[in-house]
């Protein structure tokens, strides 16, 4: 497993928390419209300074009192293989007593599901793109593929939303479903995810917050 070499703090990602922030170099399925982390850590990834995964132990080990909480980005850091997740995040338990969370586009239940039932994560953060549950494969492709980077299956669709079921049914303290509010849409794309996670907190007897996030580089005004 590499990661990338450069780590960010944050007071934001867990609110009241003082998070170290983790990229994974091990690229992304997804391509969002105006990623600022595309380029340099999918397409230009072999070319950036990296740790491995012994090396994340060993500033852990200096270092991990420096910061209550570890967020896992990627790209999509889910993408990496199960059991090498699993040894790692074994190690991370061993030498850091905080938070541990997992931020990703929801992609894999499964792996979702397995992490939380193992207790190697504390916290699920999904960054939900768009309202998977009210659009047309076919009326809305445009909107997939501006968004997304490409026109999804019903399978993946079905995918992403398990994911969301999954970490809202957990509930845990440390988790969230957040959006970014991409300039291209309207205000309505939004407040249908935030009906989403409402109406499945109500489902489920859960409190799992739903976040809009700034977009960081608006180059674009015009709405669908």
């Amino acid at each position: 497993m590499k990661f990338y070499k450069h780590f960010i703090r944050s007071f934001n990602d867990l609110p009241d928390h003082h998070a170290l922030l983790i990229h994974s170099l091990v690229g992304c399925n997804f391509q969002c419209f105006g990623c600022h982390n595309y380029e340099k850590l999918v397409v230009k990834k072999e070319f950036q300074p990296y740790y491995l995964s012994k090396d994340i132990i060993s500033h852990l080990r200096l270092n991990g009192y420096f910061f209550d909480t570890l967020i896992f980005n990627g790209g999509e850091f889910l993408l990496e293989n199960i059991n090498e997740i699993i040894d790692f995040l074994h190690r991370v338990r061993d030498e850091f007593e905080g938070i541990i969370i997992i931020n990703t586009n929801g992609s894999f239940p499964e792996k979702i599901e397995q992490l939380i039932k193992l207790n190697l994560v504390d916290g699920i953060h999904i960054d939900m793109k768009l309202p998977y549950h009210l659009l047309d494969l076919n009326e809305d492709q445009e909107i997939y593929e501006k968004i997304l980077g490409f026109k999804p299956t019903k399978t993946f669709i079905e995918r992403l939303i398990s994911s969301i079921h999954i970490v809202i049914k957990h509930n845990s303290p440390y988790s969230q479903i957040r959006t970014v509010k991409y300039p291209i849409l309207s205000d309505q794309f939004f407040q249908e995810n935030k009906y989403l996670v409402e109406n499945l907190n109500q489902e489920y007897g859960s409190n799992i917050p739903y976040y809009i996030n700034e977009f960081l580089d608006v180059t674009q005004d015009t709405n669908y």
